[in-house]
């Protein structure tokens, strides 16, 4: 599994389409569909901080079904990076951005490279379970 990670139109899905631009693709975007991992191709997904704001699970349950639903998949996750910035007034909100950042962190940790894009620059800070 890969995460590309950073904040919103920062270049995040023109890296991906770049990256996978020779290779047979599914996007999977979770702000219009349910998170449901086809097997046998490579999958992006896409904005799954809109999935975790709909899902009616407990956060715990949640990040155990996304988990579960990745398990053994060729899978590229595209995180916003929802955390930095002015905190929301909202309760709600909050919740959601602590909530992203704890899935985020079980993602990054199980992921075999991750990389961030900020303003279209591309840093890896992790290869192969390596931090670099």
């Amino acid at each position: 599994m890969r995460v590309v990670i950073g904040g919103a139109h920062n270049g995040k899905r023109k890296y991906v389409k770049r990256m996978l631009a020779e290779e047979p693709q599914y996007w999977l975007d979770c702000s219009a569909s349910d998170l449901e991992i086809p097997t046998g191709c490579k999958v992006v997904v896409d904005r799954v901080e809109h999935w975790l704001a709909r899902t009616e699970l407990p956060e715990a349950d949640a990040v155990e079904f996304i988990k579960k639903e990745i398990e053994g998949k060729d899978v590229i996750f595209i995180l916003t990076d929802i955390g930095r910035g002015i905190v929301p007034m909202d309760a709600e909100q909050r919740k959601l951005r602590d909530a992203c950042g704890r899935l985020y962190q079980q993602l990054i940790a199980q992921a075999d490279e991750v990389t961030r894009i900020w303003y279209g620059l591309a840093q890896t800070l992790k290869r192969r379970g390596e931090i670099i």
